[in-house]
This record gives C-alpha cells, structure tokens and sequence, in this order.
C-alpha cells in the first residue's frame, strides 16, 4: 500500500481532529462553599465558647454542642454543652478545683452564617483556679 502525501495529510488531520474533539469537553468543576469559622475559643472571663473566623475575629455563631473533659487526677469528667455559655453544673465544678488543670472542648458543632451545622476542632485550655481555693501552704505565702 502506497501512502501520497496529501494521503497521509488527511489522514493526521483526520487522526489529530478526532483527538482533539475528546480533549477540548468541558469538564464538570464542583466547587465546595468554604466557611468562614475554623475554631472556637474558650473566653475564661464570660465562661463561654466563641467562634472565630479565619481572619481571626471572634463571631456570635451559635455553639449547638460541645463536651467539656476535666482531666483530674486519674480520672476526666465529662459535661455536655448545648449553647455558648458553660452550663451551672460546669462552673460549680471548676470552681472547685484547687490548682491549674487542662480541659478539652470536643465534639464542637456551630451554626454557621447559612444556619448549616458546622464541625470545628477540639480546643485544650488551662483553667487556672480562683486564688481563695489555692493550697498556698507549699508557696510560703
């Protein structure tokens, strides 16, 4: 079989525009709405969780769940939150505490600005006790 050039010309072109056709589909974007909230923080001063978003200006998104660990000795508790503000039983029991303890914030779900249910990342925070309940006996004061 003998090729001519226009032949085998047509015959690229042919070959190369087929290609071409498959290559230039548009492909389907999905595009995933970013939120603006990416952590909460504990305010010690009003006792409650505050969202803060990624400019890192603190929000008044609902906080809609939480659980509060208390890391005692040998033991944690656990408090269950619905709302910003820690609950009574939350402050009592901090309030008790005599020397400067770690508590987590876990399983963190926010409104976001949409009134989707957000889940954020866990916070650790060191709770420094009410200087009245300290043991000062050991520091000499």
């Amino acid at each position: 079989m003998k090729f001519y050039l226009p032949q085998f010309l047509i015959f690229f072109i042919i070959l190369l525009s087929a290609n071409f056709s498959n290559a230039q589909e548009p492909n389907v974007i999905k595009v995933k709405k970013e939120s603006n909230l990416v952590k909460v923080v504990f305010d010690n001063t009003e006792l409650k969780l505050m969202a803060v978003d990624r400019f890192g200006n603190p929000r008044e998104n609902l906080v809609t769940s939480y659980k509060l660990w208390i890391k005692g000795k040998g033991e944690s508790k656990m408090f269950q939150g619905f709302n910003n503000n820690l609950s009574a039983e939350m402050v009592k029991e901090l309030n008790k505490l005599k020397k400067a303890t770690k508590i987590f914030f876990t399983e963190i779900n926010v409104k976001d600005d949409d009134e989707h249910q957000l889940k954020l990342p866990d916070v650790i925070e060191t709770w420094f006790p009410n200087c009245k309940n300290c043991d000062n006996k050991k520091s000499g004061y």
